[in-house]
């Protein structure tokens, strides 16, 4: 928004179309009246995989380790004692209740923990930058450096939440957010480690660097839930999951407007449900990215099956996927958003993704924007989706390959390996959209289904792991579907 007054249209517009899409927003399963056919069979699929944190029910009041709701008492170690009394008791809620809570320095959340914000309860981060040291491993931009911590960080936790309807204020507007102007020193270094393939372990910025850190960030995590706060004044990005699955983020609101303040930044991320989130900020309101560079080609690691639907769009662009996509991004699904007057365009795509990575299989629907028409869709091959991931144990086995297409006219198909040792799969009818197939040696398979109406062809794929893999993104392969 470039003036006050674009800015409160903006919001306004916002509150106005959250009203459109509120009532479905808690029901939790899309709507009944939706085709789930085609690429769309996907979803179930997607929202099945994703379930949710499964977090003991004992409760940890931060009262009961002297937090003070006056605003001005440093609340920090009292929230960090009660989330250690939960980590030893083996998980729980940390409880926030009703008040104003001074927070000097980084929340670190923990396995099997909800952190949950009450009803009036608000978390003001301090402003002192060396308050968020020692460094911790993030992403800044596609590249893996250490940097200041993100005010909530998780790493590589399980079943690990951020709930309730109280706020979370990063009070960066006139602190962390000045280091835009003094950022480049940093914005370059980090690139050049990037492109010079150094080690992971040497690349510590920090003080002199002026990176700002992500408002929140969950690296390497697994059943994540972030469900009803509202966000605001971010330093940086807004809600940042990194190299992470199974990802539900719903009923949030944000509210930031400083310098790059994207919403919900999805990087190298799968299994991923944006569900009932309204945006009022600087930015994409979502941004799915897959690293950088380099390294993010090296790396692979793809942002994959991710659901976003019945949104509200208050920001400068609703979904982009055009910076920082390395690795790749497969299967992205939305429906019935909206958006306020400016948001444009509705889909930020790579003009040239692949030149940076590959792009394949981003569906939308039912997205009403008030400035952005919906795509032309003349000449759109049909829309495939070649079935779930598969886990067989290292014996191997005979699977089935289920299928679902969509499109005008009678379909042909066809089932290949695309990846993997070809050898070592036989598919019973590579013919047929519903067939068989016994894979026989150890391994990680990628399939493609492709369908054809005689004039352009639609394809997509699913991967069959046979055997255990390493655990997290290295375990998965990406497909390279220029490769024929």
């Amino acid at each position: 928004m470039k003036n006050g007054h674009g800015k409160g249209t903006a919001l306004l517009m916002v509150a106005l179309v959250l009203l459109a899409v509120v009532a479905g927003c808690r029901r939790g399963a899309p709507a009944p009246e939706s085709d789930y056919s085609g690429a769309w069979a996907q979803v179930p699929d997607i929202l099945a995989t994703i379930g949710a944190p499964t977090i003991p029910s004992r409760d940890f009041d931060i009262m009961a380790f002297d937090a003070v709701a006056d605003g001005v008492t440093d609340c920090r170690p009292a929230i960090m004692a009660a989330i250690q009394a939960c980590e030893d008791a083996g998980g729980g809620r940390v409880v926030v209740p009703a008040g104003t809570y001074l927070v000097n320095g980084p929340l670190y959340l923990v396995n099997d923990m909800n952190l949950h914000l009450a009803e009036g309860a608000h978390l003001k981060f301090g402003t002192n930058f060396d308050d968020y040291l020692p460094l911790v491993l993030t992403r800044w931009r596609g590249t893996q450096v250490y940097n200041y911590c993100p005010f909530l960080y998780a790493y590589r936790r399980t079943n690990v939440a951020v709930t309730g309807t109280g706020t979370l204020d990063g009070q960066a507007k006139d602190t962390w957010s000045v280091w835009v102007e003094k950022e480049a020193k940093g914005v370059e270094t980090a690139r050049r480690l990037n492109a010079e393939g150094t080690s992971v372990v040497d690349r510590f910025l920090g003080d002199g660097y002026f990176l700002r850190p992500s408002m929140i960030a969950f690296l390497g995590c697994e059943n994540v839930l972030v469900d009803g706060v509202t966000i605001v004044d971010s330093p940086f990005w807004c809600l940042h999951p990194i190299s992470s699955k199974k990802v539900t983020i719903r009923n949030v609101r944000i509210d930031s407007h400083n310098p790059d303040n994207d919403g919900v930044v999805l990087d190298s991320c799968e299994h991923v449900r944006v569900q009932c989130v309204t945006f009022a900020n600087r930015g994409a309101a979502v941004a799915v990215k897959s690293g950088d560079g380099r390294e993010g080609r090296e790396l692979g690691w793809p942002s994959r099956n991710i659901y976003i639907h019945d949104c509200a769009f208050g920001a400068a662009t609703a979904i982009a996927i055009d910076k920082e996509i390395a690795g790749g991004v497969y299967n992205v699904f939305a429906e019935n958003c909206q958006a306020a007057a400016g948001v444009q365009p509705t889909l930020a795509i790579a003009a040239d993704p692949a030149a940076d990575g590959e792009i394949a299989h981003v569906w939308h629907r039912g997205l009403t924007f008030l400035e952005t028409p919906e795509s032309d869709t003349t000449n759109r091959p049909p829309d495939v989706y070649a079935g779930p991931d598969i886990q067989l144990d290292e014996k191997g086995g005979t699977v089935t390959l289920k299928g679902s297409a969509g499109g005008d006219g009678a379909l042909t198909y066809a089932w290949s390996v695309i990846q993997g040792e070809a050898d070592a799969v036989r598919i019973a009818n590579p013919a047929a959209l519903t067939t068989q197939a016994t894979f026989s040696r150890q391994g990680i398979y990628v399939l493609k289904l492709e369908a054809s109406d005689g004039v352009v062809s639609g394809r997509h794929f699913t991967i069959v792991k046979v055997g255990e893999q390493p655990a997290g993104m290295e375990g998965v392969s990406r497909p390279v579907f220029g490769v024929q």
